[in-house]
């Protein structure tokens, strides 16, 4: 006999001894407790039986509406958990559709950005640009800035930083200029500006700007 078969057989006589002896308790060796519960109802004067029989159909009955409400109530849950998930499923695929729009769209902001910047050399660009316009232009900087990791351009776009002087301007030669720089439909935003003025001329100033834009990677 091998030793699985002594285990299974193990737990079948361990399984067995427990059965006889709830049957044991419960009927009573030899079902004596059967017999007690049946003699001691037809001692029972007629009115009596009939009282007890009425208990235990009304116990039954009662037990049978327990548990169809019971069967309800588990049917009316089954069904409302039914309409909760349908819901959230509908729910899923209105946000699954919504994603693929604003992935559209944000691939196609990268798409234009990239098209309108790619070829973009800053230093060239400004000074095509104030010579176009007569401007002077005095240490251009430029740097690269990463976007926080929480924007959602970060993964494929950068920041664009760049800082320039114009000396002996007069307004409406600046304000031309920078009108003209955000036209240019670079991306290119103007982010500051710092005017101060000249001594002994009121129609020239010295401006400081700061300009803003995005490049993809």
């Amino acid at each position: 006999m091998s030793a699985a078969t002594e285990v299974v057989d193990k737990v079948k006589g361990k399984f067995f001894d427990l059965t006889e002896g709830v049957k044991q308790k419960i009927f009573g060796t030899n079902n004596e407790n059967i017999d007690f519960v049946m003699d001691s109802f037809y001692k029972l004067e007629p009115s009596q039986r009939n009282a007890v029989l009425l208990g235990i159909i009304g116990g039954i009955g009662l037990f049978v509406l327990a548990a169809v409400w019971l069967y309800f109530a588990q049917v009316s849950a089954l069904k409302k958990e039914l309409s909760q998930t349908f819901a959230a499923m509908h729910e899923f695929e209105n946000l699954q559709t919504q994603k693929k729009l604003i992935e559209s769209e944000f691939d196609g902001l990268v798409k234009s950005v990239s098209r309108k910047t790619n070829s973009l050399k800053i230093k060239p660009f400004f000074e095509k640009l104030a010579k176009q316009h007569q401007v002077t232009i005095e240490g251009l900087e430029e740097s690269r800035v990463p976007l926080p990791a929480d924007n959602p351009l970060s993964e494929r776009m950068e920041q664009i930083s760049v800082k320039l002087r114009l000396p002996k301007i007069s307004i409406p030669k600046l304000l031309n200029f920078l009108v003209e720089i955000e036209k240019a439909g670079k991306y290119l935003r103007i982010q500051d500006l710092q005017v101060q003025g000249r001594y002994g001329t009121k129609l020239f100033f010295d401006a400081n700007v700061k300009t803003r834009g995005y490049i993809v990677k």
